[in-house]
Parts: C-alpha cells; sequence; structure tokens
C-alpha cells in the first residue's frame, strides 16, 4: 500500500462483539452499520477532521445525511471481521461521501455509502468543506459497486402506524440532536420478532430529513411496497424525521 493510500484507506480488523448482534445470536445489518460508523469516525480523526476536534477549531459539525448498506451474511464470532473504509471524490464543494466493505475470512458479507455535510453551528446552514482544508488528495479512487442512493417518498399515503416514540437522553449525541445510528433501531422495531424469522435485512437505505432532540414525539409508520418496505417518523407537526426503504430475504448465517 502507497503512503497516500496509508492514510485515506481504513484497513483494519475488528472483533465482533456480542452485544451487537441481533435476536439470532448473529452480527448483521445494524452491526454493520454501527462498524460503518465507527471507521468513518476512526478515518476523519486521523485526518483531523473529526467531530472531536471541527467543533472548536472551525465552529462546524457533521452531519450524515444518507445510508445506504447492502448486507450478503450475518456472521458469528468465529473469526474477526476485516473492513476497508475509504473517502469517495467530492461529486461537489458541501457534500463528502465514504464507502465501505466488510470482509470475514475474504468473502465479502456487506458493503455500504453514507453521505455527509459540514454544519455552521451558529447560523445553522450548510458550510463547504474547504472550510476544514478538505483536500481532494485524501479521497481514493476505487470501484464501489453499492447501488446508488434513490428518492424515497416523504408521503404517509399506504403506511400504517407501528409505534410511536420518545426522544430520550441517550439517544443523543455530542449535537444534542439524536444520533443518527438510533434510527436504525426504529427502523427495526417496526417490524415483529415473527418477520424476522429466518429472515435478515438485506438492503438498508436511510436519508435524514429533520433533526430530533430530547422530548421529542416521533410515531413510526411502515408500509410493504413493490420493492421492500418503506418506513416513515414523523414529528408531532408531521415533518419527517427519516425516510427509509428496507428489503428482507433468507437468513444466511457464516
Amino acid at each position: 500500500m502507497s503512503e497516500r493510500q496509508e492514510h485515506v484507506l481504513f484497513d483494519e480488523p475488528k472483533i465482533q462483539q456480542f452485544r451487537d448482534a441481533d435476536a439470532d445470536g448473529a452480527i448483521g445489518m445494524r452491526a454493520y452499520l454501527n462498524y460503518f460508523q465507527d471507521t468513518v469516525t476512526t478515518l476523519m480523526h486521523r485526518l483531523g477532521w473529526g467531530n472531536d476536534v471541527i467543533h472548536e477549531k472551525y465552529g462546524v459539525a457533521w452531519v450524515f445525511l444518507k445510508y445506504r448498506m447492502q448486507v450478503f451474511a450475518k456472521t458469528t464470532y468465529h473469526e474477526p471481521l476485516r473492513i476497508e473504509c475509504w473517502t469517495e471524490p467530492a461529486g461537489h464543494s458541501v457534500s463528502m461521501r465514504h464507502a465501505v466493505e466488510i470482509r470475514m475470512g475474504g468473502q465479502l458479507m456487506a458493503r455500504g455509502r453514507l453521505e455527509s455535510c459540514l454544519v455552521d453551528l451558529e447560523n445553522k446552514r450548510v458550510a463547504r468543506l474547504d472550510r476544514i482544508g478538505y483536500r481532494q488528495e485524501v479521497a481514493l479512487e476505487r470501484e464501489n459497486l453499492v447501488a446508488p442512493f434513490t428518492r424515497i417518498g416523504q408521503d404517509a399515503e399506504g403506511l400504517a402506524e407501528a409505534y410511536p416514540y420518545i426522544v430520550r437522553y441517550t439517544d443523543l449525541d455530542n449535537n444534542r440532536h439524536m444520533t443518527n445510528l438510533r434510527y436504525i433501531q426504529l427502523i427495526m422495531d417496526a417490524f415483529t420478532p415473527e418477520e424476522f424469522q429466518g429472515k435478515m435485512l438485506t438492503d438498508m437505505e436511510i436519508h435524514y430529513r429533520n433533526q430530533c432532540v430530547f422530548g421529542d414525539r416521533l410515531l413510526v409508520l411502515r408500509g410493504a411496497e413493490e420493492d421492500g418496505h418503506r418506513i416513515l417518523a414523523l414529528k408531532e407537526d408531521g415533518a419527517p424525521a427519516i425516510c427509509a426503504k428496507v428489503s428482507f430475504a433468507d437468513s444466511v448465517i457464516l
């Protein structure tokens, strides 16, 4: 690996933890998305652009806009995962994309992409990447076979109420907003244990629309569509906090 790639490619082992497992005892979509964020957080910290420093240094914070993760198999604990994560070339001046591939023993278990942007903490507006001194050379030209982001409807037509949810303290991050990965649980909890029986989530795409804070009351809605299920989490004023699409297939555990 070249010296340049050592700075832009996260390529390290990850030991699965029992706390990350689903009810079937295996590591799947929820854990893979958590590992993805872990690697992005570590990579940005190494580049000097982590949320741990840019608050005070530049007056901005990273906000995640979209995730998409595709899962091919779940895993147990007999062998560590290998996670590769990299920054994709910036398409424009205000958003950044990262990609991930997760393998076990050389076999591809999952792959994904996320999109994020900087938000000015004072005026609550999107900030340009050059605000933190972003350099194009940190991006890695590498093939990414993740399916592209799609358009997800934000209307509640055809959806049924799954359950209500109130944002609590442990949902919050250091921006005092509900942390993005908490929404993964909201989505998964829209389904019953029986619906997960023998099944696994194979595709999850999430678009973050409006941030939530402590005490916000959300209504989680779900509905079946031709290519999967659509999920909304609506705030009390009817504005969507997130919109998402998920697909299931027969579970594969390696």
